[in-house]
């Protein structure tokens, strides 16, 4: 048999290998010193990976995880959710101005009056976004 493929040997590893094809890798592998290294070396870093009874992940893990990816996050994304914040901004300032156009002066404060509402009650969700991903 030649060598297996080093794909294989990682199916072999964690027994994604069955029936005659798992046999002559097997049997491979115990006269083959090349192929038993790469598996030594996997048995060798699965069991430096499990975590032991007091190992766990930091409490700033999560931070960390999120600021590490916001710093690889491309400034065409970042510039994409500013206009998205932008957007209802505009809708808004147009809907003002058609009220005050087409309605007078009181249908216009009476349309801002309750965008204030609006966001008002949503603010908290807008803050604890931004909190989120600053």
């Amino acid at each position: 048999m030649s060598h297996p493929a080093p794909s294989e040997l990682v199916l072999l590893h964690f027994g994604e290998i069955t029936g005659p094809r798992r046999e002559a890798c097997e049997a491979h592998v115990r006269d083959c010193a090349a192929c038993r290294t790469p598996l030594a070396d996997l048995e060798w870093v699965e069991q430096a990976l499990l975590p032991g009874a007091e190992d766990g992940p930091p409490a700033d893990a999560l931070q960390r995880v999120l600021a590490r990816i916001e710093t690889v996050r491309p400034a065409r994304e970042r510039r994409a959710h500013g206009l998205r914040a932008a957007l209802p901004c505009g809708a808004a300032l147009a809907a003002f101005g058609l009220a005050a156009h087409q309605g007078g002066f009181v249908a216009a404060l009476a349309l801002l009056a309750v965008g204030s509402i609006v966001t008002l009650s949503i603010a908290p969700l807008l803050i604890l976004e931004s909190q989120r991903r600053s």
